[in-house]
């Protein structure tokens, strides 16, 4: 997991790794208020999304993880929490759809911390890392943000 800002970046430089990189790159070229809601940028292996969720509380917002791809998740408007948790036994796995839809989702996860993002602040999570997006302490609240996936096989580079 790595947690960052792009809004204070001059040099635009990362060490999180050539795809990544190249990722935050298209991120910070692009217009959001002028691209459609899902933009392709190397085919399936590299894609991101432009969102508008709705925030929920923690007890209400699922976990997730993925196999294949890793999330980039940048708030352009708003403020978001995340919770992050590491695997274990004891985390209750609610739905598993890895092997068709490449996510697996929980209710409940052991030592989950959270993270507040504002306007301009990133993470990153691996495959297989537990991450619980789109939260906040208030419960619903608009938020505006970029979701990039990245396929693992760019991960190696």
């Amino acid at each position: 997991m790595i947690i960052d800002t792009i809004r204070y970046r001059r040099d635009h430089h990362y060490p999180y790794g050539e795809a990544v990189c190249r990722a935050l790159e298209y991120i910070i070229h692009l217009n959001p208020n002028d691209m459609r809601s899902t933009v392709e940028l190397e085919g399936k292996n590299m894609y991101l999304m432009k969102q508008k969720p709705t925030t929920k509380l923690f007890e209400e917002q699922l976990a997730e993880a993925h196999a294949c791809y890793a999330d980039i998740h940048l708030v352009l408007a708003g403020e978001e929490w995340q919770g992050f948790a590491s695997p274990s036994d004891k985390n209750q796995a609610v739905e598993d759809q890895l092997e068709k839809r490449d996510y697996i989702l929980f209710q409940h996860v052991e030592n989950e911390g959270r993270i507040r993002l504002l306007p301009g602040d990133f993470t990153v999570y691996w495959p297989g890392e537990i991450h619980r997006p789109n939260c906040h302490l208030a419960g619903s609240v608009d938020l505006v943000k970029i979701v990039v996936k990245i396929h693992r096989d760019l991960l190696a580079t």
